[in-house]
């Protein structure tokens, strides 16, 4: 992908105060080497490619800037070019120092509104940094999971990937670790079982809209801010999520996620009952029943195989479903 930007010639009477764009690209490329740097190790597998260009026509201020390249810091750089590019246009001929203006500009508010715009544009929450004082933190029991909604809010926005619940689940407790000292293996148990509370108390309470004000949507909080954004995050394969202590989700059948049965009553009804019969044929064994059970699902298209596949990567989840199944018998 390439963008070409045109110079910046300013208004007025301060012509010796005309900002270039290869001067104005300078100063935003040493400003935002710590994002640069912070988006490349979010996608450690992606090989910057970034490469920049610039000519000057006749020694005039009608230069241009060549941007090219796919990395995600390439996007980013031609934002805050742009924000500047706009910031300056707009207030030429009044700046002492425009490449000064430009620098405190991009270091206090374009990175930190790029930042927010980003996530929002995925629906994560645009700032996290206060969620632990907000009403739905206060309800939690302690400090611990308030600080869980924080992360989870947070890493609902992240552009890193994510390539299943117990990655996610491993990113949870390193960020414990490191606000509550000790190892982050110490942490794993008692994170998914912090997060497993957190979601209760996040999918009670009042809804809010996912929507827009003309087509309203009510979700719950933990649905609008942290399910569907998470969901977003890219990840580095492209096969289904599986964990091993909870059987091999990759053996379940493709289906289309939008096919489900019209009637809610009927629906429930025949869900049950495959989960019935697979426990039939394997009573002794309700965890590899509910996999066959969930197999049986898909292949009939009663549930979307996102489904099947987010239950058999989260362990706690499926204890508990198989736990309820084999109650069943």
């Amino acid at each position: 992908m390439t963008t070409v930007l045109p110079g910046l010639r300013p208004t007025g009477d301060r012509s010796q105060q005309a900002v270039g764009v290869p001067e104005l690209l300078d100063v935003i490329w040493h400003e935002t080497r710590a994002n640069r740097a912070a988006i490349h190790r979010a996608l450690p597998d992606t090989r910057c490619d970034l490469r920049i260009s610039a000519s000057d026509r006749n020694r005039q201020l009608i230069d241009t800037v060549l941007i090219d390249g796919d990395c995600a810091c390439r996007d980013f750089l031609v934002d805050m070019l742009v924000e500047c590019h706009r910031y300056l246009a707009h207030r030429a001929g009044e700046l002492g120092n425009p490449l000064g203006a430009a620098r405190v500009h991009v270091r206090k508010k374009a990175v930190h509104d790029w930042i927010r715009r980003r996530r929002t544009d995925v629906g994560a929450q645009a700032r996290v940094d206060r969620i632990r004082k907000s009403a739905m933190a206060l309800g939690l029991p302690d400090e611990f999971h308030r600080a869980l909604l924080e992360y989870l809010a947070d890493e609902a926005g992240v552009m890193a990937p994510l390539d299943s619940q117990e990655a996610l689940l491993r990113r949870l407790a390193t960020r414990c670790a490191a606000e509550f000292g000790g190892a982050a293996e110490h942490y794993r148990a008692r994170v998914a079982a912090g997060v497993a509370l957190v979601e209760r108390h996040c999918r009670s309470g009042t809804r809010v809209n996912a929507g827009t004000p003309a087509e309203p949507e009510k979700v719950t909080w933990w649905e609008r801010y942290i399910e569907r954004p998470m969901g977003r995050r890219p990840r580095r394969t492209d096969k289904p999520i599986a964990t091993p202590e909870c059987g091999d989700a990759a053996n379940l059948p493709a289906h289309d996620p939008g096919q489900v049965a019209d009637d809610s009553t009927e629906f429930d009804a025949r869900v049950v009952a495959v989960l019935v019969a697979a426990l039939r044929r394997q009573p002794v064994a309700p965890d590899a029943a509910l996999r066959a059970g969930l197999a049986d699902l898909v292949a009939q298209g009663l549930i979307p195989q996102w489904c099947a596949v987010e239950l058999c990567a989260d362990c706690n989840r499926f204890a508990v479903a198989a736990k309820e199944l084999s109650a069943l018998a």
